[in-house]
């Protein structure tokens, strides 16, 4: 009888570890490089979030800001107001109202849908629940009790809102606002969302949006009329006078009329002029 030898082949110990080292490294290797795209993954949506939510709050504040009305006549009812709390600072808390007739920001059961009305933005709530916050009212209610208006939580994650207009006069960005009765020309508003753990900077997005209604230079027309009040009762005084040294000799006298012609120019920014 045949008897068949075989020789088999047989991995040692020592291969053995070596082949479990080179599984674990890949393993973890492997494991490594899942866990940061899934982590950037995480990141990036959570991004894509917070920009959604402050592209929309920009969105809605550029349109409603556009859309601001004023008129000469009755300036008080219309003016624009800025509370600069907090300054331009990350987390600084600016309020600003001012009248129009758009319905950025209103809910589509709101009163407000068709009409000019009063607006007013800023950012409240605590550290880790602060947001966009907007409230409503009649435009001609001459005193109103902000505390029983209903406000509107429009964008969540904002930890600050700023604005500052711009003075022609001074060549300069500003928030020394003062003329309550009148509009800027141009405003700067900016909203810092808040700061997530997993990021080092802040998402910041900021609007450049020109007041197509508001005067050239504001205050600029209670000015001209303060001028032209002067100037009416220059001619007044001119005319008395004349009248009692002689005015019968038939002669008439011309009262020069005051005028300013105001030309401003910012190097890559709108100009404007006051009359």
């Amino acid at each position: 009888m045949r008897k068949w030898h075989t020789t088999g082949a047989a991995f040692t110990l020592i291969e053995l570890l070596v082949a479990l080292a080179i599984f674990s490294l890949a393993a973890a290797m492997s494991g490594g490089i899942f866990w940061s795209i899934t982590k950037a993954w995480n990141r990036g949506g959570e991004m894509l979030e917070q920009l959604h939510y402050g592209e929309f709050a920009m969105e809605q504040l550029v349109t409603a800001l556009r859309g601001a009305a004023w008129f000469p006549s009755k300036p008080e009812a219309f003016g624009f107001w800025l509370d600069p709390r907090g300054g331009t600072s990350k987390t600084a808390a600016n309020e600003i109202s001012w009248v129009t007739s758009g319905t950025a920001f209103l809910p589509p059961d709101s009163p407000f849908q068709h009409g000019l009305h009063r607006l007013s933005v800023t950012v409240d709530g605590s550290r880790e629940d602060r947001a966009l916050v907007v409230q409503a009212w009649p435009h001609l209610a001459e005193e109103v009790d902000r505390r029983g208006l209903e406000s509107w939580r429009v964008a969540p994650g904002v930890d600050g809102f700023s604005c500052e207009w711009y003075d022609f006069e001074e060549d300069r960005w500003s928030q020394d606002w003062e003329e309550t009765n009148s509009l800027p020309k141009l405003v700067r508003v900016t909203l810092t969302m808040q700061k997530r753990k997993d990021f080092d900077e802040q998402l910041e997005l900021q609007r450049l949006v020109e007041l197509e209604v508001a005067p050239d230079l504001p205050g600029g027309e209670r000015r001209g009329r303060s001028d032209a009040q002067e100037a009416q009762r220059s001619a007044a005084e001119a005319g008395a006078e004349n009248a009692g040294m002689g005015g019968a000799s038939g002669e008439s006298q011309a009262v020069p009329g005051q005028g300013r012609n105001v030309e401003i120019k910012v190097d890559g920014g709108p100009r404007g002029g006051g009359r």
